[in-house]
């Protein structure tokens, strides 16, 4: 598959959050051409592993749930569904979205926006996501057969290219960084790693990493990298702390990380004409690699980031470039031990 059908597939998983369960039958329909299939624990995570009794083992890992919307309540008067976040869902652009729940059938929706011509001294202001609902257009006596508080719902948009290499859709975080893990393992299957390397596609990230964790524990590699998402220079954000979209790997240096790591990264990519950046992080990264490091006895992790735009919105934006670039660091990375 190529990287766009990768990325076109693994976007329109419905993984909220808790409940990533739909996403295994994706991953592997995508890694059918490398000869795997994942194995899922009881968090979620989703494990393939390449070259299984190869030494030393490396992790490499990316996050497959998404943000979305938790079901609080149904109203009894008017069937809406009031909802709460699941994970880092930005509520300016929360009103008048389309989506989908996630109930005992899936049923399409929107979340309700309240005309200008009615909003009031206040209507300026962003209302915060318990205080919104969604429309899926039945009474409450059908609509309570369907949907539970519990359930789950997210926005729903088209994924769509950009020019010739650029793609946009929902949840490029952190599809793309599963794209990455992805395409590594079909050049580490063509090279033939000495490593044992296990691609972890890991849940529960958007909401504080458990998923990682608990995966990380698990793995007895002693080396590990976490692929995710950056920020890609726009109007708007910070010149300093983002890189420009086509610029290869974003390469993680920050205190929680051993520099070990982080040089290998950086002279992996410089001998192989990989393109990147350096991605400095003051404190902790923001990203599973901060679970994954401490785990059981700690593990030598780096970070790599895809840059793109737009994130935690409907129209995140990227560089198929670029995550072909981090596929490739990942895999000489591994290549390398």
């Amino acid at each position: 598959m190529t990287t766009k059908d990768i990325l076109r597939t693994l976007c329109s998983v419905p993984s909220v959050s808790g409940n990533e369960e739909a996403a295994g039958a994706a991953l592997d329909e995508c890694l059918k051409d490398v000869g795997l299939k994942t194995e899922t624990d009881a968090l979620g995570n989703f494990t393939a592993v390449l070259n299984p009794g190869g030494s030393p083992g490396i992790m490499l890992e990316a996050h497959m749930d998404k943000i979305g919307f938790i079901i609080t309540c149904v109203d009894e008067k008017t069937g809406f569904l009031k909802i709460d976040r699941a994970g880092g869902v930005d509520p300016r652009i929360c009103p008048a979205q389309r989506v989908c729940v996630f109930g005992k059938k899936t049923l399409p929706g929107v979340i309700i926006s309240t005309p200008p011509h009615l909003a009031k001294d206040d209507g300026d202001k962003v209302k915060p996501v318990n205080e919104l609902a969604i429309d899926c257009g039945l009474p409450y006596g059908e609509i309570k057969e369907l949907v539970v508080p519990g359930d789950r719902a997210m926005i729903t948009a088209p994924f769509f290219e950009m020019g010739e290499t650029k793609v946009c859709s929902p949840y490029l975080d952190d599809s793309a960084g599963a794209a990455a893990l992805i395409k590594a393992a079909e050049i580490l299957k063509e090279k033939g790693p000495r490593a044992r390397v296990e691609l972890v596609f890991s849940s529960r990230e958007e909401v504080g990493g458990m998923g990682a964790e608990t995966a990380a524990f698990s793995s007895d590699a002693p080396y590990a990298i976490a692929v995710d998402v950056s920020f890609a220079a726009a109007p708007g954000v910070d010149e300093e702390g983002s890189a420009q979209m086509g610029s290869g790997a974003m390469i993680g240096a920050s205190p929680v990380l051993q520099r070990q790591m982080t040089d290998l990264l950086k002279k992996t990519a410089a001998e192989n004409g990989i393109p990147y950046t350096i991605e400095v992080l003051g404190r902790s990264t923001g990203t599973d690699a901060d679970d994954i490091v401490v785990s059981k006895s700690g593990k030598i992790t780096g970070l790599v980031s895809i840059p793109i735009r737009n994130m935690h919105t409907p129209v995140e934006t990227a560089d198929v470039a670029d995550i072909d670039n981090v596929a490739r660091l990942l895999a000489q990375a591994a290549l390398s031990l």
